[in-house]
């Protein structure tokens, strides 16, 4: 008999084996909210072997994570979508005239800069401040124009988080998305205390170039691991980022999971929320959900998963998480080599049409067991066989 997942299995094992894009991964898959595949392998970056429990820094894979915090509070009519930011965030006075969340979410608002790499230089307690100087390019059209924000955005988010809350973020984000949906390995901004008990299995991603591998060790720094960072400054696992958008597509599916929103605000989070319009940063025509990146074949996450797949991808790709609502199918991915992004892409492609293929094998061996059950009102229709 066929081993399940054989080609998936093959397919990480020998990107790992070539050595050549990446020293380590881990890849987690859970199905109808059932973990049915956990692999780590290779090297941690520090040497050492790779389990599932180490934990990495994801980069922009983390942003989902605020989203959520975000969506709850639109939910409860805390936060409107679509009123002027100004309003919330009166120090933000250099956006375009009109500037909502919902623009912001969209990457539709014009904040390309200052990057993530350009705030490294910032002193902390001047990074407000640098943010608040972001302006649109000039020229911008608002709303229609689309241009990823690595890092202005979300930290705006997480300001607005902090301002309707009275919260420091990241205990706001810890308290009402990390702890109730069971993230044990997630953090967006460490406590020193807990930083000493992560080190053990902190591993770090290692920079890639010419067959040369340079670690990243300010990824393991207290100075570092410490910063609360909703963009791309969090700490997490293959499992955990799995375990989220298991947990996304069952409030998709109606289950009552009190750390998310209701059905119909997740949905509208999840689905796409501008047209596949070409977009500055990202150097290709896609669309975008309200955080999430959405209709994921247009985000190079392979050719098979389904239009309604929603997800995100941190660093050029070296780690991601999506979920696929046809297949009620979540996956997270933590690759520790940081490549150019035409390397990243075709080494995710293949891994995730390998899945995909596997995935067409056991329905296949299945499709006797496989009930469909009506939608719940929401554009999303979740398959979900029988728990046990």
């Amino acid at each position: 008999m066929t081993t399940p997942f054989a080609r998936t299995l093959d397919r990480i094992d020998q990107q790992v084996d070539d050595d050549l894009f990446t020293k380590g991964a881990q890849l987690a898959v859970e199905i109808d909210g059932e973990r049915v595949l956990d692999v780590a392998l290779g090297d941690t970056g520090m040497a050492g072997s790779m389990t599932p429990e180490h934990v990495f820094r994801v980069y922009c894979t983390i942003k989902p994570v605020t989203t959520l915090a975000i969506a709850r509070l639109v939910d409860a009519g805390a936060i409107d979508l679509d009123a002027p930011l100004a309003t919330r965030l009166p120090d933000l006075t250099r956006l375009g005239e009109g500037t909502t969340l919902r623009h912001v979410l969209t990457h539709t608002a014009g904040l390309l800069r200052p990057q993530g790499v350009e705030m490294e230089v910032v002193q902390p307690a001047k990074r407000w401040d640098a943010i608040t100087r972001a302006r649109p390019p000039r020229g911008w059209r608002l709303g229609i124009d689309a241009g990823y924000s690595e890092y202005v955005a979300w930290n705006v988010i997480g300001a607005l988080i902090e301002r309707v809350t009275g919260t420091p973020l990241r205990e706001h984000l810890r308290d009402t998305i990390i702890l109730p949906l069971g993230l044990t390995s997630t953090w967006i901004g460490m406590t020193a205390e807990e930083h000493r008990e992560v080190l053990p299995r902190l591993g770090v991603n290692a920079f890639v170039r010419d067959l040369s591998f340079i670690p990243m060790l300010f990824e393991r720094t207290e100075r570092v691991c410490t910063e609360t960072n909703p963009a791309h400054g969090g700490y997490t696992n293959a499992r955990d980022l799995a375990h989220m958008y298991a947990s996304i597509l069952g409030r998709l599916g109606g289950e009552p999971i009190d750390a998310l929103p209701s059905t119909e605000t997740l949905a509208e989070f999840c689905s796409p929320a501008r047209p596949s319009v070409y977009d500055k940063v990202l150097d290709r025509e896609c669309s975008f959900g309200l955080g999430f990146m959405t209709e994921l074949r247009q985000h190079a996450f392979g050719d098979r998963c389904g239009p309604q797949s929603f997800g995100h991808s941190g660093n050029v790709g070296t780690s991601f998480g999506f979920a696929d609502p046809e297949r009620d199918l979540a996956v997270g991915v933590v690759f520790n080599g940081m490549v150019d992004y035409e390397s990243a892409s075709l080494r995710r492609r293949a891994l995730v049409n390998a899945l995909y293929l596997d995935l067409e094998d056991l329905d296949a061996a299945r499709e006797q067991e496989s009930v469909i059950e009506p939608g719940t009102g929401s554009r999303f229709r979740i398959r979900r066989r029988q728990r046990r």
